[in-house]
């Protein structure tokens, strides 16, 4: 009888620091809670509860600049900084050290939410990406391309269906790279598909409504083809 009684007392207890508690009238839980990294982060548990206080949220090791955009009935705080409900918190710039995000929402009583924050380790291999490529800037004389990158579905993992797909883009943040030294640049154009003799070339004929494929060897830009939904 006695250890039934402390298993349930302790199961309350567990309860009582997992469910914020009401004050007021007040409900001083998030509602939602989002990111920026939808591409690339990946956070656990997946789906936000806000009984849930502890998140860890991993993003891609290029990943640089993460917000949070909260939703909540009361004052919300985003490492101390106020946000207003449903709006972008400040950003907060990535290293690859592991942070901690603490999101308070006050309301007469107060809640903390505690999002552990961490860069994956670098893949350093080759991979493709789709997106609008939006400009080019010159760093320390390397062009450094701007993207806005889409999410691609494959209709099948079937060889013989090809690379039929479809994308989405769920985001609007810009992503930035170096381009390589030799870097290959092709454009449609009224004959065809034509290689551009280098960046500079490539940024005065391209059309940025045109969704582009962006071949990466490790941190660095190798090719820049024209995209096409059913090759």
């Amino acid at each position: 009888m006695t250890r039934k009684f402390f298993a349930l007392l302790l199961a309350a207890v567990l309860l009582m620091t997992s469910m914020p508690a009401l004050a007021d009238g007040g409900d001083s839980r998030l509602t939602s809670l989002t990111h920026n990294c939808p591409n690339t982060g990946k956070m656990l548990p997946e789906t936000f509860n806000p009984d849930q206080l502890s998140y860890i949220l991993t993003v891609a090791d290029w990943v640089s600049r993460v917000t949070f955009t909260p939703t909540a009935d009361g004052v919300i705080y985003v490492n101390g900084v106020q946000v207003p409900s449903g709006q972008k918190s400040q950003v907060i710039q990535m290293t690859d050290e592991p942070q901690q995000v603490t999101i308070q929402v006050v309301n007469g009583s107060t809640t903390t939410y505690t999002v552990y924050l961490q860069r994956r380790p670098s893949e350093k291999r080759t991979r493709v990406s789709a997106g609008f490529i939006t400009g080019m800037i010159l760093k320390n004389g390397v062009p450094q391309i701007e993207a806005d990158l889409v999410t691609v579905n494959y209709q099948s993992n079937s060889y013989a269906d090809g690379n039929r797909s479809t994308w989405y883009n769920d985001s609007s943040y810009l992503y930035k790279y170096p381009a390589a030294a030799h870097c290959l640049f092709y454009c449609e154009m009224e004959d065809g598909t034509v290689r551009a003799v280098d960046s500079n070339e490539f940024f005065t004929v391209y059309d940025p409504e045109d969704l582009f494929r962006i071949i990466y060897i490790e941190d660095e830009i190798v090719a820049v083809l024209p995209y096409s939904a059913d090759y």
